[in-house]
């Protein structure tokens, strides 16, 4: 059956008629001529005008384009001024003391590194396989346009090489090829070329080398080879082994393609390919390259960026710092240094090995911690924090998404309890990939636990290891500088201060909870819940008893303990009320530092913690310098007898007290002196410890206070932050380089004073002395000062090393009538030893006829 025609039909005929008689009239006979014409030709002509017309229409395109290039249609090119003055971003270094790298501050992660300190290996290499005859050339190499149409193109020969020279992959490097739309290759093409030229008549062949190789990306955000040496091998450029830097060349045809990393067994293979290509040119012999070839790919991939590496907190801080700092100094070119592409080299205080041990100890110590917590709350529905998870979720970007498009917040949580990829943090495995919940996810982050660390030398206050957190890519907050309540470790404070404002160390005080109604009716408890008994200064602290301690405070007087404090390095305003006494103030583990610095520092307080030295250029021009601290800048907060006297009480912390598992746990010797603190609730565990030569600072937490150990023994300071003290000293114990830190001693308190010591720590009942006077009491230690005078300091150590002690409710005139009874059974000890020694002198030595020796 026929479809019946229509309008269209009928006009698409007519047109299609009158194409034909346009063709016949017009096109026809012209084609018709021109094959005539064509057929009319020799044979060599037919050639000639068949390969010459398009050639020269090539050359005329080619000369046009050209034209445009030069002439700056395409963009203004490089001038030669600014090719030989090219300035790639630099990466700027941050140095520990001996040198170490620390990290970098970059917009792109590259060091510049001078040709002579480049492997040969990796140069012969690169010449091999991306320009043979680059020594020969001056930019342009017309022969290899051939071998890439001949072998690479129609022979897919990968072992041909590329088509663009060094110098012209140089100049796509330095200058980043622009959009042309279906012009992008040539032109971009031509001003390489062109660039290509002018920079070999600007550079050596050996500067264009060094140019090249310090340009090039290798991918993974490396620039140059050596970052690249450092990323994939962790080693320096010039200790590349030849099957290593024929790793690095292989990735010059395709980073990301050839990463070793990603695919090693594509980087293996083009790997080989350069082997090849050196072999060829004669730099390797056949044995070595058959021999290499076989080996497996071995990297030693070391990832860098802001959030890795060493020091991750103290670098962040240190930025800051840094930024403000160059703000005020300017370069030749008259504008500010800029940290993130000038590559400034920043030298500072840290010690590589010691911030590696502490990263260390806290790495092995905190899973622990961690669990203890979670053993904690297993199978507790109600937790303190339940509201601040209810607001942690309302402040949440999801949940404000969420409700945004109107859901209510039934819907709203519904959705979040939904698992999604996300990345978390996990102590024993690092950064973890899963599916969880967000509502999982605000619960896993509330309860992870946090801490800090610092190092310090007290003399000088250089900073020697900085640790402000767990991971500075998942938790940003620096707990080196954070406040928190410092709970006991304000203690020594309080007695210094006592000490100072005339306080005996051995006056006992007893333990009971009282209540001061002139405070509010405040009530402080001990933690153990005991009350009874009476403690001697050293015995308080040792054990860290809370009401002794707000008793001594009041006694000592409150706000001369909260400007003692202030001047000793707490720098926030401190209220005078008594539970100061406890540490319910804030301060940072960096103020901390500084007090305890005061104690190891023998009452003087470092002017300053100090951990920048200078800042230099890339060429070693010192744009600022800070100098250290002296020990004379110090400024004395305490007097020097009194600070020794706080480290011998602060010595049976560790020897007797609540961080004696130190010794015996960690094995740790020698002199050592330290306080414990744990605040309300177990929120906070501090430890603050030091030796004669180092103070080092500890600090375990959550985020929130809220956010806390349930139980005492697994939260209170000496299961949380102690064990992360002990763990970094027993690293510096056991490594050589370190012996100043353990060795040496404290100073020896004078005779007067260590007698002024020696009394019990505990006594179940206040002393009853004669007559019930207390000054009775006070009169008989005068006089036995009086006694102790008259003796040489031998003899009084040696008394007061092997006199009796007192005897429990043994009254004083007892006690010294029993001391003179000693005394006399001494004294006749020492006639009848001197009575033998005379007798064994005369019968063995004295000769017959004469009168002795």
């Amino acid at each position: 059956m026929r479809r019946e025609r229509n309008g269209f039909d009928i006009l698409g005929e007519r047109l299609a008629a009158r194409a034909r008689n346009l063709y016949a009239r017009t096109l026809h006979p012209a084609v018709t001529r021109l094959g005539g014409w064509w057929s009319a030709q020799p044979r060599r002509r037919r050639w000639a005008y068949g390969l010459g017309v398009p050639v020269v229409g090539a050359v005329l395109v080619v000369g046009l384009l050209l034209a445009l290039v030069l002439f700056g249609f395409t963009g203004p090119l490089p001038t030669y001024a600014e090719l030989s003055n090219i300035h790639s971003d630099q990466a700027s270094s941050v140095l520990a003391e001996d040198g170490t790298l620390l990290g970098k501050y970059y917009v792109e992660n590259r060091i510049d590194v001078p040709v002579n300190e480049i492997s040969p290996l990796l140069i012969d290499g690169l010449i091999a396989t991306e320009d043979a005859r680059f020594f020969e050339h001056r930019g342009i190499d017309p022969r290899a346009f051939g071998r890439v149409v001949v072998k690479s193109i129609l022979l897919r020969d990968e072992s041909a090489g590329g088509g663009s020279t060094l110098s012209q992959q140089l100049a796509k490097n330095v200058y980043p090829r622009r959009a042309y739309f279906l012009l992008d290759m040539p032109i971009n093409k031509l001003r390489e070329m062109v660039v290509a030229r002018r920079l070999e008549k600007l550079y050596t062949k050996e500067e264009l080398l060094g140019l090249y190789l310090n340009t090039v990306p290798f991918g993974d955000n490396a620039f140059g080879v050596k970052v690249a040496a450092e990323r994939f091998f962790n080693k320096d450029v010039k200790e590349l082994k030849v099957e290593e830097a024929a790793v690095l060349v292989g990735m010059l045809k395709a980073n990301t393609y050839y990463n070793p990393r990603r695919f090693p067994e594509r980087a293996r293979e083009r790997r080989n390919v350069v082997l090849t290509q050196m072999l060829r040119f004669g730099t390797l012999d056949s044995a070595v390259v058959d021999s290499i070839k076989q080996l497996p790919l071995v990297i030693d991939y070391r990832a860098e960026d802001y959030s890795q590496g060493l020091a991750t907190y103290f670098r962040e801080h240190l930025r800051r710092e840094i930024d403000d700092i160059l703000a005020d100094h300017t370069g030749p070119d008259g504008k500010p240094y800029n940290l993130y592409r000038d590559g400034l080299r920043i030298y500072t205080t840290i010690d590589a090995g010691m911030q590696a041990y502490a990263e260390a100890a806290m790495r092995e110590e905190m899973p622990i911690v961690q669990a203890n917590f979670e053993k904690d709350w297993a199978g507790r529905k109600e937790v303190p924090w339940a509201e601040l998870r209810r607001q942690s979720i309302r402040q949440s970007a999801r949940y404000q998404t969420l409700t945004a498009r109107g859901l209510n917040e039934e819907a709203a949580l519904a959705a979040l309890a939904e698992p999604v990829a996300t990345s978390i943090f996990d102590w024993n495995y690092g950064v973890v990939d899963t599916l969880i919940s967000p509502l999982d996810s605000i619960d896993y982050s509330l309860q992870l636990l946090g801490m800090g660390l610092l190092a310090v030398e007290p003399g000088n206050g250089l900073v020697r290891a900085w640790v402000g957190g767990i991971s500075q890519k998942f938790r940003q907050y620096d707990h080196v500088k954070s406040e928190r309540q410092i709970g006991s470790t304000v203690k020594p404070i309080v007695y210094a201060t006592a000490l100072e404002n005339g306080m005996l160390p051995c006056e006992y005080t007893p333990n009971e909870r009282l209540t001061y109604a002139q405070y509010a009716d405040y009530s402080p408890r001990n933690s153990d819940g005991k009350y009874e008994g009476v403690y001697s200064m050293r015995g308080a602290l040792t054990s860290s008893v809370n009401t002794i301690a707000v008793e001594t405070a009041l006694r000592a007087g409150l706000d001369d303990i909260a400007t003692r404090a202030n001047r000793m390095g707490i720098e926030g305003r401190l209220r005078a009320i008594p539970s100061l006494a406890l540490g319910s103030e804030e301060a940072s583990l960096w103020e901390m530092a500084r007090v305890y610095s005061t104690f190891a520092n023998r009452g003087v307080t470092p002017p300053r913690l100090h951990y920048l030295d200078r800042v230099e250029t890339a060429d070693g021009e010192v744009i600022v310098r800070f100098e250290r601290p002296s020990p004379r800048d110090g400024r004395r907060t305490v007097s020097q007898n009194t600070a020794d006297v706080m480290t011998y009480l602060l010595r049976g912390v560790i020897d007797n007290g609540t961080a004696s598992r130190l010794r015996r746990n960690y094995g740790l010797s020698g002199p050592l002196a330290g306080k414990t603190g744990t605040t309300q609730s177990q929120s906070d565990g501090w430890f603050l410890g030091y030796t004669p030569n180092l103070v080092v600072g500890t600090w375990v937490g959550a985020e929130y206070p809220s956010v806390h150990f349930r139980t005492l023994s697994r939260g209170q300071a000496a299961s949380t932050a102690l064990p992360i003290w002990g763990r970094f000293m027993r690293y510096l114990y056991r490594d050589g380089n370190y012996r100043d830190y353990r060795n040496g001693g404290f100073p020896q308190l004078d005779d007067t004073t260590y007698a002024s010591l020696q009394c019990p720590d505990y006594l179940e009942e206040m002393p009853i002395y004669m007559d019930s006077l207390e000054e009775a009491y006070y009169r008989m230690l005068i006089a036995t000062y009086e006694q102790f005078r008259e003796m040489t300091p031998l003899a009084l150590r040696d008394l007061l090393e092997n006199q009796p002690i007192p005897r429990d409710e043994e009254a004083p005139a007892d006690y010294q009538e029993r001391l003179e009874r000693y005394e006399e059974r001494q004294d006749q000890r020492d006639e009848r030893r001197e009575k033998r020694r005379e007798f064994w002198s005369k019968l063995l030595f004295k000769k017959d006829g004469d009168g002795g020796g």
